[in-house]
C-alpha cells in the first residue's frame, strides 16, 4: 500500500526546518535538535571505525537528517486513531557525491533508520512496517543537493537483507558508471578493523598507516606508505612500496603480483582477502 510520497530538495545544511508545519513547540524543537545532535555524533563514530579516508564531502549527514524529518512531518496521515507517517524513503543525490558516501553507505542507512524510528515513537507517530532508508545515485539531483522520496508502504517481503542487496546493486551501478571501473571489495581478516570491509574504485589505491592512504590499516608493523593497488578492468596488482615488513600473498611475499578473488593479501601483520565481486 502506497498511501502518499513526495520529492524534496535541499541545499544548505543550515535551512531550519519549519517547525510551524511540523507543529511543535519551542520544547520539542530543542529535543529534535538534541537528537540530531546524537544522530550526528553517531555518524562520526561510524567514520572513525572506518578503514578508509577521512570523511569529507559537500552534503553532511545532519543535513540529509534534517530532510528526511521533514518528508516525515509533511507526509503525515492523520486518521480518527492515529497518525501515520511514510516509512519507507529514497534519498537521492548527485553520483560524484554519492561516490564520497560508498564506504559509509549501510551504516548511515541503519543510523538515519534509528533516528526516523526514534522521532515517530516520541511523537506518538505509527508506523505500518518497520523504516527503511535506500541512497540511490541521480544525475537530475544537482551537486551538493540530496532529494528525499517518502513513502507509506506495507512491504513485509523486503527484510534486511534484501534491503542489503538491493543498495548495494545501487553502489555498484554508481561506481562502475561514474568511473569505469567494476567495484572490488576488500575485507580485513586481522588486526584492528577485524571483519570490517572497504570498496576498492579508484584505478589507484594506496595502502598503509598514514591517514593520507587511500585505506588506513592501523598496526604498528604496517609500513606509512606500504603498498599500492593498482587495476586494469578486472585486474588487481598488488605492488609493494619497500615497507618495512614487506607485503605477501597467500603467505608468499611479493613485489608486485596479480591478485585475484579469494587471495589473501597481507600487509606487515594485518590479512587482508579480495572478495567475489557479488560476495
Amino acid at each position: 500500500m502506497v498511501a502518499s510520497n513526495c520529492t524534496l530538495y535541499c541545499t544548505s545544511p543550515r535551512e531550519r526546518v519549519d517547525g510551524g508545519s511540523a507543529g511543535r513547540g519551542g520544547l520539542a524543537g530543542n529535543r529534535s535538535v538534541k537528537i540530531i545532535d546524537v544522530f550526528e555524533r553517531s555518524f562520526q563514530r561510524l567514520m572513525e571505525g572506518s578503514i578508509g579516508r577521512v570523511f569529507n564531502s559537500p552534503v553532511q549527514p545532519a543535513e540529509i537528517g534534517r530532510k528526511l524529518e521533514r518528508a516525515m512531518l509533511d507526509n503525515r496521515v492523520t486518521s480518527t486513531n492515529a497518525t501515520l507517517v511514510p516509512n519507507d524513503y529514497q534519498v537521492g543525490m548527485h553520483p560524484q557525491d554519492m561516490l564520497q558516501f560508498i564506504d559509509y553507505i549501510n551504516g548511515l542507512n541503519r543510523q538515519m533508520e534509528g533516528w526516523l524510528t526514534q522521532i515517530a515513537a516520541e511523537r506518538g507517530y505509527t508506523l505500518i512496517d518497520r523504516v527503511r532508508v535506500q541512497i540511490a545515485g541521480d544525475d537530475k539531483v544537482p551537486r551538493r543537493t540530496i532529494s528525499v522520496r517518502a513513502m507509506i508502504s506495507d512491504r513485509p517481503d523486503v527484510g534486511p537483507a534484501d534491503q542489503n542487496v538491493q543498495q548495494r546493486t545501487e553502489i555498484y551501478r554508481v561506481i562502475e558508471r561514474e568511473t569505469g571501473l567494476p567495484p572490488q571489495r576488500l575485507r580485513v581478516l586481522s588486526g584492528p578493523r577485524r571483519g570490517e570491509e572497504v570498496i576498492i574504485r579508484n584505478p589507484v589505491t594506496t595502502v598503509g598507516r598514514s591517514f593520507d592512504n587511500d585505506i588506513v590499516l592501523e598496526g604498528g608493523d604496517v609500513s606509512r606508505h606500504h603498498a599500492r593497488l593498482e587495476r586494469s578492468g578486472h585486474h588487481l596488482h598488488v605492488i609493494d612500496l619497500g615497507s618495512t615488513n614487506g607485503t605477501r600473498v597467500n603467505g608468499q611475499p611479493v613485489r608486485s603480483h596479480l591478485v585475484q578473488a579469494g587471495d589473501e593479501m597481507t600487509f606487515g601483520g594485518v590479512q587482508t582477502q579480495l572478495l567475489h565481486y557479488d560476495t
